[in-house]
């Protein structure tokens, strides 16, 4: 499974001429803890974070933001993004084509990519992530049954 398939295609970013404050409302109105800085030609330039905020001296969101920022492609495997979430503690990583942003993956993406199960009606194979277009086993194509497993309700717990 490759980061496209995972991904948050609506990303939410902010300029770097906007102030603190206005990057303060944005990460608290979408409840999300950093988002990505883009230039008017949605180029990447930077990231910031709720720890950027809190941590930081600035005015503006170019005071604070860190400009060094892990990127990968749409192609890039989610094997290889989970190591870099979890090897550098990041909470998410941009995904680019080119210096252009498409997407971003958190590791709430993985989280629910390991959640979903699709079943092929044809033979029976398990996939995760999103709703499969063809069969990996098979090649067989639609109508993929999603596999919900009954969570354990706390009631349940021994």
């Amino acid at each position: 499974m490759l980061a496209r398939d995972i991904m948050t295609p609506d990303v939410i970013a902010i300029g770097p001429d906007a102030t603190v404050q206005e990057a303060a409302r944005v990460l608290a109105d979408y409840h999300i803890s950093g988002m990505p800085v883009v230039d008017g030609d949605n180029a990447m330039v930077g990231i910031v974070t709720e720890a950027d905020i809190i941590g930081k001296e600035g005015d503006h969101v170019s005071d604070i933001m860190t400009s060094r920022v892990i990127s990968v492609t749409e192609q890039t495997g989610v094997d290889e993004i989970a190591l870099i979430l979890t090897g550098n503690r990041f909470k998410r990583v941009p995904v680019l084509r080119g210096d252009k942003i498409v997407g971003i993956v958190s590791r709430a993406d993985i989280v629910r990519m390991i959640a979903s199960r699709w079943v092929c009606p044809t033979c029976g194979a398990i996939q995760h992530g999103r709703m499969p277009d063809e069969c990996y086993s098979c090649g067989a194509s639609g109508n993929f049954e999603r596999d919900v497993t009954p969570r354990i309700e706390i009631t349940d717990r021994a």
